[in-house]
């Protein structure tokens, strides 16, 4: 579903990774991390950046700066940066197995939101067949491009292997299910699944909006739509094989696999992308982004407090956004004036004021 976006939190992606010495990569790590954590995207890839400088680092090492370096980038918007930086530590071929599945969903995600929907099945795809046992979130949106392409049989296959165990969002991919009913002219299955996504998450506004738009909720006496679930524990089918990138310069390919870290939770299932608005005539200028809404609005005051009538006269854009295993943030930016982006820039760095130009 070209869905309004996701949510969920990036710390299981690095749980149990042991930390070392003050200095070490894995102390840089855990700081850049806390600090995506935090929305300060800026300073996480400092952080990165300085450990990435540094001689003798192990190719595993190298490969999870890159994720969290992407990760970052990805935060502040810039998307083409972010991609580099996920395929770099793919091409390693360096990370554990449920590291290297996360980083294809990251990938993947990034793609899918950029309308890159062959190249994002075939991450989708990756990720399921890596990680078979906590492909909800790869299943779920592999279902959503094949749905976008009316390839139905496919779209509903993943979208039942996606319910398949415990699944802590069935909301997706049952929204998913009730739009192919209604594409195929199907209204009461569709309004069923919608229920059953309605019940799933009450807040869940894209199931809420077309159960309303069908008549409401179907009798509840009413027998369900049966939804046969393949058995616990069978590996969902692979379908598009995966897309194989081009090696990035300056990173070498190994066969090496790191030891395994501790065990890591299955990633929590959102929807894919639901598409972001047409770009910009112009560059616009990003000033930060936060957990909340209301956080980037005191954000906002904030700067225009301290730029000393650098940001006089514009008006602040706040843009949800959501990353895979990072959870949403609000992203604030504004529209720079006659002078051009860059000026801005210099203006508000003498105010000591992070601003990052984000590309039309």
């Amino acid at each position: 579903m070209r869905k309004a976006a996701l949510t969920v939190l990036l710390s299981v992606l690095w749980a149990g990774t042991p930390a070392r010495a003050t200095g070490s990569a894995e102390t840089v790590l855990a700081d850049a991390r806390a600090a995506l954590d935090a929305g300060d995207a800026v300073n996480a890839r400092r952080l990165v950046d300085d450990e990435l400088k540094r001689p003798g680092l192990e190719t595993v090492q190298r490969a999870r700066l890159l994720v969290d370096r992407g990760l970052a980038f990805e935060l502040m918007g810039s998307h083409e940066l972010a991609l580099v930086d996920f395929t770099a530590a793919i091409d390693a071929h360096a990370l554990p197995i449920a590291e290297q599945a996360q980083a294809l969903l990251q990938r993947g995600f990034l793609q899918d939101s950029q309308g890159r929907l062959k190249d994002a099945l075939g991450d989708y795809t990756a990720a399921i067949r890596l990680a078979p046992d906590s492909a909800q979130a790869a299943l779920n949106n592999r279902a959503s491009i094949y749905r976008r392409q009316n390839r139905f049989r496919e779209a509903r296959r993943d979208y039942l292997s996606a319910l398949d165990g415990d699944n802590p969002h069935p909301e997706y991919p049952y929204t998913g299910l009730g739009q192919i009913a209604e594409a195929e002219g199907d209204i009461e299955s569709a309004r069923r699944f919608y229920t059953k996504a309605a019940a799933a998450n009450a807040h869940y506004v894209l199931a809420a909006e077309r159960l309303a738009a069908l008549g409401g909720s179907p009798d509840p006496a009413a027998d369900p739509v049966g939804v046969h679930l393949r058995s616990s524990g069978a590996t969902p089918p692979p379908v598009d094989p995966p897309v194989a990138p081009s090696p990035r310069p300056g990173v070498a390919a190994t066969s090496t696999q790191a030891p395994a870290p501790m065990p890591r939770k299955a990633p929590p299932l959102r929807p894919a992308i639901e598409g972001e608005a047409a770009a910009p005539a112009v560059s616009l200028v990003q000033l930060g982004a936060w957990r909340s809404r209301a956080d980037a609005v005191a954000g906002w005051n904030q700067a225009i407090r301290k730029s000393d009538g650098a940001l006089e006269g514009m008006v602040s854009i706040i843009q949800a956004a959501d990353l895979p295993g990072k959870g949403r943030f609000y992203r604030l930016r504004v529209t720079p004036g006659p002078e051009g982006a860059q000026a801005l820039c210099d203006r508000l760095a003498e105010k000591r004021l992070d601003c990052l130009i984000v590309p039309k």
